[in-house]
């Protein structure tokens, strides 16, 4: 991976993440944030809205990619568009389909291209969970295929409210690894290392036979964890 990868825990572009988004900005070298809204289904319009006040506070410009059905995804322009940011957010909402618009498309592969060409590529909520090759939904029993770009592990956004459910996420999950995110944090991932930047806590556990999730580590923002994924 020759880009920079950024897991948000949700509650994206709100000012306790300001330390890590303006870090992801700086990281890019530039200043033009390309939004991809395609999991705020309802108001994607609004999705894009938020990102531009914010970014514009710290000195960013947003330009929308209203990549918002199985058909615009399918339209090859957008690999070439997508695959030349240098910093593409990819914001959080409903993971299914974010997974259904996505997986299999020239929309998919411009992402994959703009990080293994040096781009800074952030997904918050949604947009972390369906890089992985398996999603928890929020109360499900089991798990369901990601974009499968991170491997043995399964991002829990939000986890601030889903450290009391541990054992549920535990029995969903049968074996593997989670990944537990809290709001306006990230974990940051490069090539020679990691960086966990916001406003909270980054843990990840292994999970066995669909017992409780033991604890691998578990850092607040922020910090250089020495061991990362």
């Amino acid at each position: 991976m020759r880009g920079t990868l950024a897991l948000v825990g949700g509650a994206e572009w709100r000012p306790p993440a300001a330390p890590l988004d303006a870090w992801l900005l700086e990281r890019s070298g530039s200043s033009v944030v390309t939004v991809l809204p395609t999991a705020a289904k309802d108001h994607p319009e609004m999705a894009v809205a938020t990102a531009a006040r914010y970014f514009h506070s710290l000195g960013g410009e947003v330009r929308a990619a209203p990549v918002l059905t199985r058909a615009d995804a399918e339209n090859s322009q957008w690999r070439d568009r997508l695959a030349s940011a240098r910093f593409l957010y990819i914001a959080g909402g409903d993971p299914r389909h974010l997974h259904s618009v996505l997986t299999g498309t020239p929309a998919w592969d411009g992402v994959l291209d703009a990080l293994g060409a040096g781009a800074t590529v952030a997904g918050s909520s949604a947009g972390a969970m369906v890089l992985c090759d398996r999603m928890l939904i929020p109360w499900s029993k089991s798990t369901q295929p990601g974009l499968g770009l991170l491997h043995d592990l399964v991002i829990v956004p939000h986890f601030e409210r889903w450290r009391a459910r541990l054992l549920r996420v535990g029995y969903a999950v049968g074996d593997g690894r989670v990944l537990g995110i809290d709001e306006a944090t990230g974990l940051v991932l490069e090539a020679d290392g990691c960086l966990v930047l916001g406003a909270g806590t980054v843990s990840l556990y292994r999970v066995k036979e669909g017992g409780p999730p033991s604890e691998i580590w578990t850092t607040r923002a922020p910090d250089e964890p020495e061991h990362c994924l």
